[in-house]
C-alpha cells in the first residue's frame, strides 16, 4: 500500500497535465500513488501514454458527473485514497525533486507539512514571487501566520488530521478551508523554507479566469453566513473568528481587485497582489 496518495482533479487539463505528473515520476520518494480524477470524461490515462508517461502507481478515477468541480473531484480521490497521508496537486502546478522525500517526514511528525513555492507566469516561465522568508529553514506557520498569505499553500496531512473532506457548495477558496481545519487540528504546521513547488498562474485557471472575481464575491459572502450559522466545520471560537477575519479581508482585497480591473489593470489576482506590495498599499 502507497504511503503518500497524491490527489490531482483534471478538467480541461490535457495541456498542463504531463508535466503535473512528470515532476511526480521525479520524486526521490517512490511510495506513492497519484490519483487523477478526470472531472471532464476525458481519457487522461491515454493521453498521458502518448506522453510517454505510463506509472503503475497512477490512479485514473472519474467524478459523479461532467463538470462537478475540483471539491467534487478531490473528494472522490480522497474516498479512494489508500496513503497514511494525502497530498494535493493541482493539474496546473509541478512538484520540485525532492518534495515527498522532504515533507513526508515532517508531515509524519506534526500532522501537517508544507514548503514555500514559486508563484510562476504559466505563459512566461517568469517566477513572480515567493511567499515565505527563505531563513530559518524551518518554520512553523500558526493561525495568525496562515491568515497572512494570500497565495494558496500546499501541504501534506497525516490522515489524522483530515476531516470531511473539501466543500462541494464552497466555488471559490475551498482549498484554504480544508487547510485551515486540518491546522485547527493539528495546532501548527511545519514548513520547509525552501521553495519546492511551483503555483502558476495562467488566464484559464478557475482562479484565475474572467469570472474569478464574481464567483470570489459569492464564495466569500457564502462563507461568512456559514460561519455565523454553523461555524462552517470550524470547532473552536478562536478559528471561527479567525477565520472571519480572513475572510472579510480577502473580500475587500477582491473588491480593490475589481476596482483595479475596471480601471485598465490587465494582470491575475496575484499580479496585483504583487503591484500593491511594491506601491506598499
Amino acid at each position: 500500500m502507497a504511503q503518500v496518495s497524491i490527489i490531482t482533479p483534471a478538467f480541461a487539463a490535457a495541456e498542463c497535465l504531463p508535466q503535473a505528473v512528470a515532476s511526480v515520476l521525479t520524486q526521490g520518494f517512490p511510495d506513492w500513488e497519484m490519483l487523477i480524477v478526470s472531472d471532464d470524461g476525458a481519457d487522461y490515462r491515454a493521453h498521458l501514454a502518448q506522453h510517454g508517461l505510463r506509472d503503475e502507481r497512477l490512479r485514473f478515477l472519474g467524478s459523479p458527473a461532467h463538470g462537478s468541480g475540483p471539491n467534487a473531484a478531490r473528494n472522490v480521490g480522497l474516498a479512494a485514497a489508500k496513503g497514511r497521508f494525502i497530498a494535493p496537486l493541482d493539474a496546473d502546478d509541478v512538484y520540485y525533486p525532492g518534495r515527498l522525500e522532504r515533507l513526508v517526514p515532517l508531515a509524519a511528525e506534526h500532522g501537517m507539512a508544507g514548503d514555500n513555492l514559486h508563484v510562476v507566469e504559466q505563459c512566461s516561465g517568469r517566477r513572480l514571487q515567493t511567499v515565505l522568508p527563505l531563513d530559518p529553514r524551518v518554520q512553523f506557520l500558526r493561525l495568525e501566520d496562515f491568515c497572512r498569505f494570500s497565495v494558496p499553500l500546499l501541504f501534506v496531512f497525516h490522515r489524522s488530521v483530515i476531516g470531511a473532506g473539501w466543500d462541494e457548495d464552497v466555488g471559490f477558496g475551498e482549498d484554504t478551508l480544508f487547510n485551515l481545519r486540518a491546522l485547527e487540528q493539528a495546532g501548527q504546521a511545519v514548513m520547509d523554507a525552501e521553495p519546492l513547488h511551483e503555483y502558476r498562474v495562467h488566464p484559464a485557471s478557475i482562479c484565475h479566469g474572467p469570472d474569478a472575481v464574481a464567483r470570489a464575491e459569492t464564495a466569500y459572502r457564502f462563507c461568512l453566513q456559514r460561519l455565523r450559522q454553523d461555524g462552517l466545520g470550524f470547532r473552536t471560537p478562536r478559528f471561527r473568528a479567525a477565520v472571519t477575519a480572513l475572510l472579510y479581508r480577502k473580500r475587500v482585497l477582491n473588491r480593490a481587485y475589481r476596482r483595479a480591473l475596471q480601471r485598465g489593470f490587465a494582470g491575475s489576482f496575484q499580479h496585483y497582489l504583487i503591484t500593491r506590495q511594491d506601491t506598499g498599499t
